[in-house]
């Protein structure tokens, strides 16, 4: 009986013969050359809308607000009025220096009319040069006198001038900070103004090491209640380096002056930021095997033979692994058939690009 069963065995090991691979043969596999890459990252952000420039805009001179003309969103023209105070301060002032540049011009027709007697009294041989300087240094200060008074004139004309307040140009209002009845001292933001081009969308974006890279990179920008179609592009311009306490980084992308104009300031958008990491080692996850110690691969020699080697895995991806150290570009692991390798087991197969 046991010499039957010998029997048998051989005859079912002769017919598996041809489709074995003994150990002494090369063991087919698939060879995966090693190469670098310049990863990509993708992440979605949101954020608003804001203008690139912005400033306030208020009275030189105190007083309370009779009026406010504009609203948030409005848009004002150079000149337009935007908001006025009570005038009737100024206009005093004013009414007080016409009355004393009047005053100060008719002392200087008398002081020149003076001088000029008395130069003629000194030409005629009847007066003295006593008389004269006098009259002339009267002339003199009379002629300062209304030079100021001139001055004064002038400014209190720029301050009942400046009791409207006016747009320096085409702006938009981004904030109303006064009311009429408000009463305010100089300087005091009345409006905040915004140009009417230049846009940026400002995000708060993830604290992460490689978000150093994304400066400079193209944004895809859409309204959050708008379609893609209506989507504009932006160029990251600034990174903050301050991390806010929520752990997030100020992140700003200047829009396409040809696009800025379709958005609002204020306006809640969303992005789409790709940008490239710094060059990865990259193997497929049919490459990938373990020890005791953690990952590992099986590397090919000159001489075909394998060795497992230790490997540090940076990221994944969804096709491919990308190796922080372990392995150089231009070698080659094996991808896959490499159940039943071990340390110098002879290997062969046909590259393919991994």
């Amino acid at each position: 009986m046991r010499t039957l069963l010998t029997a048998t065995a051989l005859c079912a090991l002769a017919l598996a013969a041809p489709c074995a691979v003994l150990a002494g043969d090369a063991l087919p596999v698939q060879l995966v050359p090693v190469k670098t890459v310049t990863p990509l990252r993708d992440f979605r952000l949101s954020g608003t809308i804001e203008a690139l420039e912005s400033y306030s805009a208020g009275f030189r001179d105190g007083g309370r607000v009779i009026s406010v003309s504009v609203d948030v969103g409005d848009v004002v023209h150079a000149g337009e009025e935007i908001a006025r105070i009570d005038p009737k301060q100024a206009e005093a002032s004013l009414r007080s220096a016409q009355a004393a540049l009047q005053a100060a011009e008719a002392s200087l027709v008398q002081a020149r009319q003076a001088r000029d007697r008395a130069q003629g009294l000194l030409e005629r041989g009847s007066g003295t040069q006593a008389d004269l300087d006098s009259a002339t240094e009267s002339y003199l200060t009379a002629k300062g006198s209304r030079d100021q008074a001139q001055a004064q004139l002038a400014a209190a004309r720029r301050t009942e001038e400046d009791t409207v307040l006016r747009a320096v140009e085409d702006a938009v209002v981004t904030e109303r900070s006064a009311e009429p009845g408000q009463v305010v001292s100089a300087g005091t933001a009345i409006v905040t103004l915004a140009g009417v081009s230049g846009r940026e969308a400002v995000f708060l974006a993830p604290d992460m090491e490689d978000l150093d890279q994304a400066l400079g990179a193209r944004v895809s920008i859409r309204p959050v209640t708008g379609d893609s179609s209506q989507a504009v592009t932006a160029t990251v311009s600034e990174i903050s380096p301050v991390v806010a306490d929520n752990g997030t980084v100020t992140t700003k992308a200047r829009i396409d002056e040809d696009s800025a104009r379709t958005l609002t300031i204020g306006e809640a958008v969303e992005g789409m930021l790709t940008f490239p990491l710094p060059p990865e080692i990259t193997v497929p996850w049919t490459a990938l095997t373990s020890t005791a110690e953690g990952p590992a691969v099986w590397v090919v020699g000159a001489d075909n033979t394998v060795s497992l080697r230790a490997i540090t895995i940076s990221a994944f991806t969804d096709d491919s692994i990308l190796v922080a150290s372990g392995l150089k570009d231009g070698e080659v692991v094996v991808g896959q058939g490499a159940q039943g390798l071990y340390p110098g087991r002879t290997v062969a197969g046909q590259e393919v690009q991994p």
